[in-house]
């Protein structure tokens, strides 16, 4: 840019110099040629008003003012007189035919201007004036030209150097607005540019900065709403997985990953294109995609794998920008809910049996209490012993229930408190001393000194259905300890133990394993206790050899 202005200054003075010097040698050449005229005609005037022998005098004037020559020439073309320089000798003959014939000339002969002017004497044409004019024309025009030329150099070297310091600082200022517009056009939102003078690029810099920050604005929260999408979609139990019109995977969060078994990705949004596993053997899940993408025959099915039943539902997406369209795979794995249905069918099997069978004997008993003719007293009584067992049967059963109902939906929060869980335990065991008693076993708690942060109330409740659980199970004349060490509570019994299968599931309501004749409430009612009270419970447990849980319970912190 500097030398590009640069050469426009030049190329603009360069052309004025040629024009200027154009136009000053057509003005000087007619003033030169109108001074000749002039001359000649004033040399004529002056010799028809002269004496014979004052003729040279009077030429003198002429040719003394041009620093020329004047000749007068009569009728027979001989020159009679003349003032000034020789110049008879360097005329052509034409000149002095023009003069002895009167008529006037005016033309450049060489370097010098001749012009010629009639003598009239006493009415009659007596030849004719030559005025010479010297080589002034050239030398003035010379002159000019050379101050012009030097005049023409000197604005070239200052104009040239003006225009190529603000070129150069308006170069400068472009450079700056180029690379800050670069630098937001690689990302760089964060980039400013300096405004400068409040002129046009000031007020460009100004419209960039604040342009950049509308951008960065916008990016910002395309960003946060794109981390927020990332994060709802890591963390859904749903599988999502988008392709491409060609079948191929773009995207697909952890849970898609893991139901299709597809090799851990990348967090990101953007995926290299990926092929799309078909894992299923009743489902061909790219065929399915394939039609989806270019029949739009979308929809849904279920598909059962090893250990899953899965629901899938695909959409087709639309061309958007860049983005030719594709199709959304949405997966939901329907086999918890199934087993917790199946779970919350066999409750509802077990609560209604359990409900049946005490009822029935209640009604059997009272039935046979009315229609009973004869008051026998033995009768009577084991009749009526028999529907207080039952009555307290049912008394147990709803016990359960809202146990389960206030620590499931209607449950306070805990109070946490340094406790003593040697004496936590020692209450328990002696409250559970006579039901342990009539079961023929033996219930001892040992750990006095330990200690916990605890709600007192909620432990000893899961700790009254542990032990419940571990009588419930022994045989007679078997032990159940209650430990406490630090923060960790334990509860072991020698009982029959549960079986491997049945243990990941213990804590899972309604679940009932092996010969179990509970509800399958018990120990998720427990488990809901110790969580709550921000502690961890555990179970370890081999068929024949007993059970042991442990409950690991906040430290108290030192004072």
């Amino acid at each position: 840019m500097p030398t590009v202005a640069v050469f426009i200054v030049l190329l603009s003075i360069a052309t004025i110099l040629l024009y200027g010097l154009q136009t000053v040698k057509a003005r000087l050449g007619g003033y030169v040629r109108d001074h000749a005229t002039a001359q000649a005609a004033a040399a004529a005037t002056a010799v028809e008003n002269a004496d014979p022998d004052s003729v040279k005098d009077a030429l003198r004037p002429a040719a003394d003012a041009s620093r020329g020559g004047t000749l007068l020439v009569n009728r027979e073309g001989d020159v009679v007189a003349r003032s000034g320089e020789k110049v008879s000798s360097s005329l052509p003959n034409r000149v002095f035919e023009a003069a002895s014939d009167g008529d006037r000339l005016n033309e450049r002969i060489e370097d010098r201007r001749v012009a010629t002017a009639p003598v009239i004497r006493n009415g009659g044409l007596q030849g004719g004036v030559v005025f010479v004019s010297d080589n002034s024309e050239m030398t003035v025009l010379q002159i000019f030209s050379r101050s012009n030329v030097e005049a023409a150099a000197i604005a070239a070297v200052v104009g040239g150097g003006l225009m190529l310091l603000v070129a150069t600082l308006l170069s400068r200022r472009v450079e700056r607005l180029t690379l800050g517009a670069r630098a937001i056009e690689q990302g760089d939102f964060s980039s400013r540019m300096e405004p400068g003078y409040n002129d046009e690029l000031g007020a460009l810099a100004r419209s960039f900065n604040g342009m950049a920050d509308r951008v960065q604005d916008s990016v910002g929260r395309l960003e946060e709403g794109k981390q927020t999408l990332n994060a709802i979609l890591d963390n859904l139990g749903e599988g999502v997985l988008a392709t491409n019109l060609e079948g191929k995977v773009m995207f697909a969060n952890p849970m898609a990953r893991t139901m299709l078994g597809m090799m851990a990705g990348r967090v990101q949004n953007i995926w290299e294109p990926q092929e799309l596993p078909n894992p299923f053997e009743d489902f061909d899940l790219q065929a399915a995609v394939g039609r989806c993408a270019k029949e739009r025959e979308c929809g849904g099915a279920r598909v059962r794998g090893a250990k899953t039943f899965l629901q899938i539902d695909l959409e087709h997406m639309p061309a958007l920008d860049e983005h030719r369209g594709g199709v959304l795979v949405v997966m939901r794995d329907l086999s918890e809910s199934q087993r917790l249905e199946a779970n919350q069918q066999r409750f509802l099997a077990n609560a209604a049996h359990e409900l049946r069978t005490p009822i029935t004997a209640i009604l059997g008993a009272s039935d046979l209490l009315l229609t009973e003719k004869e008051d026998l007293p033995e009768v009577r009584e084991r009749f009526l012993k028999h529907i207080r067992s039952e009555a307290e049967r049912m008394q147990r059963l709803s016990d359960t229930l809202l146990r389960l109902a206030r620590t499931g939906w209607d449950r306070r929060d805990p109070k946490i408190a340094a406790a003593d869980l040697g004496e936590v335990a020692s209450r328990v065991a002696e409250r559970m001393r006579p039901l342990a008693d009539s079961s023929w076993l033996t219930i001892s708690a040992e750990g006095e000194g330990a200690r916990a942060r605890v709600d007192e109330e909620w432990l000893e409740q899961a700790l009254l259905v542990l032990v419940s659980n571990a009588i419930k199970h022994s045989e007679k004349g078997g032990n159940v300890r209650l430990r406490a060490q630090g923060p960790v509570l334990t509860v072991e019994d020698e009982g029959a133990g549960i079986g491997k299968e049945d243990v990941p599931h213990v804590f899972e309501r309604f679940y009932q394993g092996g010969d179990s004749e509970g509800f399958g409430l018990g120990l998720p009612i427990c488990k809901e206790l110790i969580e709550g009270m921000g502690g961890e419970i555990s179970l370890q447990s081999e068929e024949g050899n007993g059970t042991r849980v442990e409950l690991r319970l906040q430290e108290v912190e030192d004072d």
